[in-house]
């Protein structure tokens, strides 16, 4: 292996003179710098740069911090970052923080314990000067920081003039005629978002209007996209300007899916310098910033005062974009020939159905019809489904899998098992249409919502050392998910009673029998109980389905104590606002997918499945009414909901389609890392349906979940015995049985 004196005598110089040359200590001329490097490569010397470093007392890391490489402004900052950097003994060491404050501090600690000589850095997290200045500054290492200030930091700061681009940018489209301008913009906390908004504000006021509207999103293509999604549902702007290109990404998607990607909708977005002036953005105009220079100048500020300590500097850069006369030229849509009625949809109130309507664009956009929508909570929907046998409301009806036999049986849904045989049905999880379309072999509708229980857990409390050492000594196992119900229980006891380091360790969804009812069904169904056999007969009074009973009784009294006014979606609520310890729940009710992602990152959330490892099957499918008044326009809904396509989008929007495909998509699953979990869930899960009765008759499961849940809230509220509660319930069941029957 060539030393650094095979290099010396190599290139004619002295040691002293490599030295300098390999630490940039002291100028070397040119034609001797040629030389050295030359002798370099041909021994192929590689400096210890390790053990030197230890040797002097001096580090040779840089640590940079960016949110993600995902938007070209922050793969050019790095280009540049890493040009400053080429041919010094100095190594990058690259880290992203997605925009996530406790992944930052947990990248910047690492940093920390790699005795980095300086950080560059685009913060998320900048009201915490303190953390950098105890850690950084305060210990003489070089910071500087990008575009976001962080407040309260005697640092180097490199940004761009945003207020005055903003306002340019703006003014420009005001004078053109432009007034419902909206502008996409991320966190105000963050100073280049804050001056974005002050210039966009100022525009407004220069040219004597009302202000368009700011939205505030996530900085990436899946917050943008979600966004304009929700805002083309009540308004269509004349432009759209993004303060990021990855936000652009997502707003030019949701625009074309809408029927707006024909330039209709121009979007503004601030860019970077390319040489492929057309071809680079996915917007119609975007800014040229000098993101390369930034970050140049940044490793070089960087390079400069590890050399000669200095005062921080201030450093604001210029966009040389310049407007293009033609650029905001609107083009019209295209209309729709044909006049076609409007189709009336009945679905369910809830999270997943509020996502899935910002889709709704798209199918008005393809074919030229418009919809009408009506959503009912679940204890109503079926109460109007019912009507609609009488009153031929709707076109396309929403029901819940366990409906299906009671509505298919009684006429309430239309016979698609031809029409369905145009349809590739493989997209869908294997066997699912056995629960969401089928009745006595033929189909009634098309598997609409997949909503398998999943058990979600807080990691952080699960793998903290003092815990798990508490947990051990009282229980004599260890912390973990649990596998049993029982498991799940003892849990539930420690993290409520015997620890403070959380409110309680679950909550249970008990305010009415569609919640109530789920959570006895599951606890039954991992016991081996059933409340009816296949022929029919009531089979509930059974040892298993005492211990379901018992199981349950026992969650409640280490639960949370508002139990009785908890519903899915409250528990949801207590779990992701940090006051519960564990969750089994449903994730079409997880109406915060950003902030369930943010966790999952970092750690603070776990996701396995359930306790018991029998997990109900949830789930909705979508069918055409009876009397349906627009036949033509309701198929072509169906198939257009047969798309693996908007199936990605419902997944990217926080809904959980039915397609297989959104939970093994690549691009998804980085992004929401728990679709394999959700994935792999269905091959244990499966929904509590009805038993079709000798004779024919069909049981409502509405009404079998009310009985149930009466007898059991007696068991809950009044204290009655468990065999009393399960004994009354049976013999109410068994009436309803003969009721049917006859």
């Amino acid at each position: 292996m060539a030393t650094i004196k095979d290099v010396a005598k190599a290139a004619g110089v002295s040691i002293a003179t490599v030295s300098n040359y390999l630490n940039a200590t002291r100028p070397v001329s040119g034609q001797t710098a040629e030389r050295i490097q030359k002798a370099i490569e041909q021994l192929q010397y590689t400096a210890n740069l390790s053990a030197k470093s230890l040797r002097a007392n001096r580090y040779t890391e840089v640590g940079v911090i960016l949110p993600n490489l995902n938007d070209p402004y922050y793969v050019q900052i790095f280009q540049g970052i890493e040009h400053a950097f080429s041919g010094t003994p100095y190594f990058v060491n690259a880290a992203f923080s997605y925009d996530i404050p406790e992944l930052e501090r947990s990248i910047a600690e690492n940093f920390l314990k790699k005795q980095v000589c300086g950080l560059i850095l685009v913060s998320c997290i900048p009201d915490d000067g303190m953390f950098y200045a105890s850690r950084f500054t305060e210990q003489d290492k070089v910071v500087v920081v990008l575009d976001r200030e962080i407040r309260g930091l005697d640092a180097n700061f490199i940004t761009f003039d945003y207020a005055a681009v903003m306002e340019s940018l703006t003014g420009e489209l005001l004078t053109r005629g432009h007034r419902d301008i909206v502008l996409m913009a991320g966190d105000p906390a963050f100073t280049s978002e804050e001056n974005c908004i002050r210039g966009f504000s100022r525009a407004f006021d220069q040219c004597g209007v009302p202000c368009g509207k700011v939205l505030q999103t996530e900085l990436n293509r899946e917050g943008a996209f979600r966004a304009t999604m929700s805002l083309l549902r009540t308004q269509v702007p004349q432009v759209v300007i993004a303060t990021s290109e990855a936000s652009a990404g997502g707003i030019m998607e949701a625009l074309s899916l809408c029927g707006h990607g024909d330039g209709s909708v121009p979007v503004v977005t601030l860019g970077e310098e390319h040489w492929n002036k057309f071809t680079h953005s996915f917007a119609n105009f975007s800014t040229a910033r000098p993101a390369i220079r930034m970050g140049q100048t940044a490793g070089e500020l960087v390079l400069e005062q590890l050399r000669v300590p200095a005062s921080s500097q201030r450093i604001v850069l210029q966009d040389s974009s310049v407007m293009g006369k033609k650029m905001f030229s609107a083009i019209e849509s295209p209309k729709s020939s044909k006049e076609q009625a409007p189709l009336k949809l009945l679905l369910l109130q809830a999270p997943a159905v509020d996502t899935f309507l910002n889709l709704l664009q798209d199918f008005t956009h393809r074919t030229g019809i418009e919809t009408q929508v009506t959503t009912l909570p679940h204890h109503k929907l079926s109460e109007e489904i019912l009507r609609h046998c009488r009153d031929k409301r709707y076109d396309i009806i929403m029901y819940d899998i366990p409906w299906l036999p009671m509505l298919a049986s009684r006429g309430v849904l239309q016979d698609l098992t031809d029409w369905l045989k145009g349809v590739d049905t493989d997209i869908f999880f294997p066997g699912c249409l056995d629960y969401y379309s089928r009745f006595r072999k033929r189909a009634y509708g098309v598997p609409f919502i997949y909503a398998p229980q999943i058990f979600f857990y807080r990691k952080d409390l699960f793998e903290q050392p003092q815990l798990r050492e508490q947990f051990r000594k009282l229980y004599g196992t260890t912390l973990r998910p649990p596998n049993t119900l029982k498991e799940y229980n003892t849990m539930g006891e420690f993290f409520t009673r015997k620890t403070d380091a959380i409110a309680y360790g679950m909550s249970v969804a008990a305010a009415y029998p569609e919640c109530l009812a789920p959570e006895l069904y599951t606890r039954m169904k991992a016991y081996g109980g059933s409340i009816f056999s296949r022929g029919g007969k009531v089979v509930l009074d059974s040892p298993q389905n005492k211990k379901a009973y018992e199981n349950l009784l026992r969650a409640l009294q280490v639960a949370k104590p508002d139990y009785l006014q908890a519903t899915d979606v409250s528990i949801i609520g207590d779990f992701l606002c940090g006051e519960t310890a564990m969750l089994i729940g449903y994730p079409a009710y997880m109406t915060d997918v950003a902030d369930l992602r943010k966790s999952s990152m970092i750690g603070s959330i776990g996701y396995s499945l359930i306790p018991g490892r029998a997990p109900l099957l949830g789930g909705w499918g979508m069918g055409i009414g009876t009397g349906c008044g627009n036949e033509t326009g309701a198929l072509a809904f169906l198939r257009w909901m047969c798309d693996e396509q908007m199936g990605n989008y419902f997944a990217l929007l926080g809904g959980q389609t039915t397609m297989t495909s959104s939970y093994t998509n690549d691009e998804l699953v980085k992004l929401y890392p728990w679709l394999p979990m959700y994935h792999s869930a269905y091959e244990s899960a499966s929904p509590t349906l009805m038993p079709e009765l000798p004779g024919g008759g069909v049981l409502s499961s509405e009404a079998v979940d009310e009985v149930v849940c009466r007898w059991l809230y007696k068991v809950i509220r009044e204290d009655m015995p468990v065999p009393d509660g399960i004994t009354a319930t049976c013999l109410e069941l068994e009436k309803m049985v003969r009721d049917v029957q006859r």
